[in-house]
């Protein structure tokens, strides 16, 4: 990146300040991870310049081996919060770019309150107030808290402060939403309605019916990984927000393709195979999703108003084809490998209705086999004697 460049064992870093051009030199070695975190730094920076933000604190905090740190009083008062936002945000080049930006809504809620605040002098009961008197809701008050727990955090590692006040406000109950899946007639519904836009959007909304992928995994998945001797699909990256990585679980799987999913497979050929790069593409740009919400907004939501079914996210395809696999009676630790969970707990807390209700069917079924089998081997009464 254009300002940032190796200088002996440092890393400087070039930006402009209230007309002048600052070039310090942050001390340590110039790897690759360091020059990634001067990248942040330095965006960072320029954002809060921008802001009119950026302080003399700030940069001495940012810079403490510089002539201007050198020159200061020897005693500097404590960093702001805004001033130590910046500097956790600059080190947290590891998170997703969606993470970041969550992370980014939630900060500037607590920058216009703390922002000019010493970090010092915030106090338990400062926060918790502020949390309790927007009118959040429980999750959503979780979440907005993560941040700033995160950059207190950040100054009681750096030793400014001698504890995290932000770790004192509790998290919020959240009532947790249950799985709410489609039966196999409303698959088959949402299939034949979607027929109306494009083939490839049922290609892919009925591939994630049947391999239970998330939504940011089907979008990623690629030709390459398709096994089509073996009949799998591995399932090694997700995709959020424009951005490619990890999967949720940090794992690489191998999934077993059904015979409503291979042949999507087979059908979703003729659109995209000779590319030779992803999958499923947007019919409409001719390009590879981004993120799920083009198929959400323009597609699966207005199906299911349409069909009159109640409103879910498209995460629910996931939900579905572990209810049908259940149902169905596969092995509940099938159904976690398949679904990328390391054991079967999840699966047998998650959807143990689903399973209780594949049992009972089962053991029903045995009990009636048992006595047509006993009906039928029983000779009939003798007539009395007249």
């Amino acid at each position: 990146m254009a300002g940032i460049k190796s200088h002996g064992k440092g890393i400087q870093i070039t930006f402009y300040w209230n007309g002048e051009r600052y070039r310090p030199t942050l001390k340590i070695p110039p790897t690759p991870t360091n020059l990634k975190y001067a990248t942040r730094l330095k965006a960072e920076i320029e954002r809060a310049i921008g802001l009119g933000q950026y302080t003399l604190e700030a940069y001495i905090q940012h810079f403490p081996t510089s002539r201007i740190a050198r020159s200061a009083p020897a005693k500097q008062s404590s960093p702001t919060f805004g001033q130590m936002a910046v500097k956790w945000l600059a080190a947290s080049s590891h998170l997703s770019n969606g993470t970041r930006v969550k992370y980014r809504q939630a900060l500037n809620f607590w920058l216009e309150y703390l922002g000019e605040e010493q970090i010092t002098s915030i106090q338990y009961s400062t926060i918790a107030a502020l949390a309790n008197s927007q009118g959040w809701g429980a999750k959503n008050r979780n979440n907005m808290l993560i941040p700033l727990r995160r950059v207190m955090d950040t100054a009681y590692l750096d030793g400014v402060i001698q504890s995290n006040p932000a770790e004192r406000v509790k998290n919020a109950k959240v009532q947790k939403e249950p799985p709410d899946p489609l039966t196999a007639d409303e698959v088959d519904q949402v299939l034949e309605h979607l027929r109306k836009y494009h083939s490839q959007i049922v290609n892919v909304v009925e591939f994630s019916f049947f391999t239970g992928l998330r939504p940011s995994e089907v979008i990623s998945l690629r030709w390459g990984d398709i096994d089509h001797v073996r009949g799998l699909a591995r399932v090694k990256r997700a995709r959020t927000f424009g951005e490619e990585h990890e999967t949720k679980t940090f794992k690489v799987r191998d999934i077993e393709l059904n015979n409503r999913a291979s042949a999507v497979i087979s059908r979703q050929k003729e659109h995209t195979f000779l590319k030779d790069g992803y999958v499923f593409e947007n019919p409409v740009t001719g390009e590879p999703y981004s993120e799920e919400r083009p198929l959400r907004r323009a597609y699966w939501n207005p199906t299911l108003k349409a069909l009159g079914m109640r409103e879910r996210n498209f995460y629910q395809t996931r939900h579905t084809y572990a209810t049908l696999n259940l149902m169905a009676g596969a092995n509940p630790m099938w159904v976690a490998k398949q679904l990328g969970h390391a054991n079967m707990t999840m699966v047998l807390t998650v959807y143990s209705k689903w399973i209780e209700g594949a049992d009972k069917s089962n053991e029903r079924g045995k009990i009636d086999s048992m006595f047509s089998s006993i009906a039928t081997k029983t000779p009939p009464n003798k007539k009395a004697a007249s």
